[in-house]
């Protein structure tokens, strides 16, 4: 039988603690490429305008992720967390696997 996955954002955020400095270090790389990407896109058409604005705000928020070491969903959770000056609890399944098959997870 297959396990089934959860979804991407979910409001359970299992393991709630702060990123480990592996984990943010992570984070920050993506953040980083997301936003070269966004930079690269061409910004004529429309629909490139979009992908560059969609590139360029998961690489922000992956980049403020990292800074604030929130470990949920960067996306939906870090900005409004800077915001409100609280943590914002939204979990991220793909993050919590990548990290696990990375061993980038505190011991």
């Amino acid at each position: 039988m297959k396990k089934r996955v959860a979804p991407c954002c979910n409001d359970n955020p299992a393991g709630w603690r702060p990123l480990t400095a592996k984990q943010r270090l992570a984070r920050l790389i993506v953040g980083i490429a997301l936003t070269l990407v966004a930079l690269a896109l061409p910004w004529s058409p429309a629909g490139w305008i979009m992908l560059t604005v969609i590139a360029g705000w998961l690489g922000a928020t992956h980049i403020l992720a990292a800074a604030m070491a929130y470990p949920g969903c960067p996306e939906l959770g870090a900005a409004p967390s800077l915001l409100l000056g609280r943590w914002v609890r939204i979990g991220c399944t793909p993050w919590r696997w990548l990290d696990a098959k990375l061993g980038l997870i505190a011991q």
